[in-house]
């Protein structure tokens, strides 16, 4: 994908099912967000210049027209950087039905959702979710990438489900739980802190029910369940900005340090790989971390701006 797809996604030419993938690809790519925001800007700064519309038909025609490009009340929120998208198929023509809104984090960014039932999510950095406009009757439906944690509405009638890109689905129907799903890691995390949810792993249908204080890991490699008891608090700290590791393998570290801070990490020392870090990052800057590892951990470290080298101390 390149900038002609962005462009035509800008000024509206592109189907519903390109424009999913074309949305997709910017999520996964900030530089190339910004270059949206820029091209929407000047399309919507050009709209208004435009010299066809005069007096109240051009009034008129205006606001219809950007409503219809950037959705009602996001139009504001997408000319300032907002990353949330309307997405609308043009066969139907009830829009609250079918409309579909896209909401996203970036590196070090937590943002707070309310879905239209309600409930309460709180996206942690990199992560987007796709939720209707408005949920149909008998079914609430969102899509996960990344980490999030949901306080959901209770509800009887509607199950609430939260579906992942790797073929993972959580179904509940009110309650409190933490999701960890990033694209790049190795392992899937559901953990349940009140209520009951149900994971399942939809390809072979393998289930599991939770209780409160249980996680269940999906190992992707290995396509299993595991389930343990933890301290849901530790797991679900990341909304205080606080990092907590307890044996955890240094990989997941890495990942949480450069999704939280803009800096890249590179391992010097292939034996690092293998080490599992015990310590808490209470609402630290990215270079008191590096000094903990010095102090707690054999673990060294070289920085170059926002280039990060680990290396084993010998």
């Amino acid at each position: 994908m390149n900038k002609r797809d962005i462009k035509a996604l800008v000024e509206g030419r592109l189907s519903n099912e390109r424009k999913k993938e074309v949305i997709k690809w910017l999520l996964k790519n900030p530089k190339q967000q910004q270059r949206y925001h820029k091209l929407k800007a000047e399309h919507v700064a050009q709209l208004l210049k435009n010299p066809q519309y005069n007096g109240h038909e051009r009034a008129i025609a205006k606001r219809n027209r950007l409503y219809k490009l950037v959705g009602y009340a996001a139009l504001i929120a997408i000319l300032i950087g907002s990353a949330v998208f309307l997405i609308q198929p043009s066969r139907e023509p009830s829009v609250e039905k079918v409309a579909v809104l896209m909401t996203t984090t970036t590196i070090g960014e937590n943002k707070d959702v309310v879905l239209p039932d309600g409930s309460q999510i709180t996206l942690n950095s990199n992560t987007s979710i796709t939720y209707p406009h408005s949920f149909e009757e008998g079914i609430r439906e969102v899509t996960l990438s990344g980490e999030a944690f949901f306080d959901v509405t209770h509800d009887e009638e509607r199950p609430f489900i939260v579906h992942m890109d790797n073929g993972v689905k959580i179904q509940v129907l009110g309650t409190s739980f933490n999701i960890k799903s990033y694209p790049e890691d190795q392992n899937v995390e559901t953990t349940l802190v009140s209520g009951k949810v149900r994971v399942v792993e939809e390809k072979d249908n393998k289930t599991v029910v939770l209780n409160p204080s249980q996680r269940a890991t999906y190992v992707k490699n290995e396509d299993k369940i595991i389930i343990d008891k933890v301290e849901t608090e530790n797991l679900t700290s990341w909304r205080q900005g606080k990092l907590v590791y307890d044996e955890t393998p240094i990989r997941e570290v890495i990942s949480d340090l450069k999704r939280k801070y803009k800096v890249t990490i590179s391992v010097a020392s292939p034996e690092i790989m293998n080490y599992r870090y015990t310590g808490v990052f209470d609402n630290l800057t990215i270079e008191q971390i590096l000094d903990l590892f010095e102090v707690s951990s054999p673990i060294l470290f070289k920085k170059n701006h926002t280039k990060i080298t680990l290396y084993m101390n010998k």
